[in-house]
C-alpha cells in the first residue's frame, strides 16, 4: 500500500508564505477532497508536490513510501506514480491525443512501445471509462466536454500507469 505523507509543509511563492505548516497523510485507495475559498492555498499544495518552480518549499517534507518527494525532479514523481490532474487542461490544437500519450509513455521506456501494444492498450481504456472511439484522433483536449476532459485525464493515468 502506498502512501503520501506531507509534514508540516511550508511554501512561498516570490517571498510571499502561502502554506503555513500543512500536514496530510494519503494511503492508497483512500479520496481526498481539498475545498476551501480562492486564495487558500489548494493549488500552491498540488503545485509543490508535482515540483512548480514558481513554488518554494521553505521547511517540511514530501515522502512518497519513505522516499523524498522533494529531492525528486518532476520526472521522477511522475515515474513514482504521481499525477496532476489540472483543473482546466490546457487545449493543444494539432496534437492528437494518441501521439501525445504515446510520447508521454515513450519518455517514461527505455525502449517504445510497439504501436500494434500502445493501440490495443489505447482502445481497451478508451472502451473501458466509456470514450467515443473517436478519442485517440482527436486534438488534445479541444472541444472537449468538462467531463470529457476529466475521463481523458484518467486515460492518460491509466496509460501511464
Amino acid at each position: 500500500m502506498s502512501e503520501l505523507i506531507i509534514s508540516d509543509l511550508h511554501v512561498s511563492i516570490e517571498d510571499k508564505e502561502i502554506l503555513k505548516g500543512v500536514s496530510l497523510v494519503i494511503k492508497s485507495n483512500e479520496i481526498h477532497a481539498l475545498m476551501g475559498p480562492n486564495g487558500n492555498g489548494k493549488s500552491t499544495l498540488l503545485s509543490a508536490i508535482m515540483g512548480h518552480p514558481k513554488y518554494i518549499v521553505t521547511s517540511g517534507s514530501i515522502t512518497l513510501d519513505g522516499k523524498d518527494v522533494l529531492s525528486m525532479s518532476v520526472d521522477e514523481r511522475s515515474r513514482a506514480g504521481l499525477f496532476l490532474a489540472m483543473q482546466y487542461p490546457q487545449e493543444v490544437p494539432g496534437v492528437t491525443n494518441s501521439d501525445f500519450l504515446r510520447a508521454a509513455i515513450n519518455a517514461r521506456r527505455e525502449t517504445p512501445i510497439p504501436l500494434f501494444s500502445f493501440i490495443k492498450e489505447m482502445e481497451k481504456t478508451i472502451k473501458d471509462l466509456e470514450m467515443k472511439p473517436d478519442l485517440a484522433h482527436r486534438f488534445l483536449n479541444e472541444g472537449f466536454s468538462g467531463g470529457e476532459k476529466k475521463r481523458n485525464e484518467i486515460v492518460q493515468m491509466k496509460l501511464l500507469k
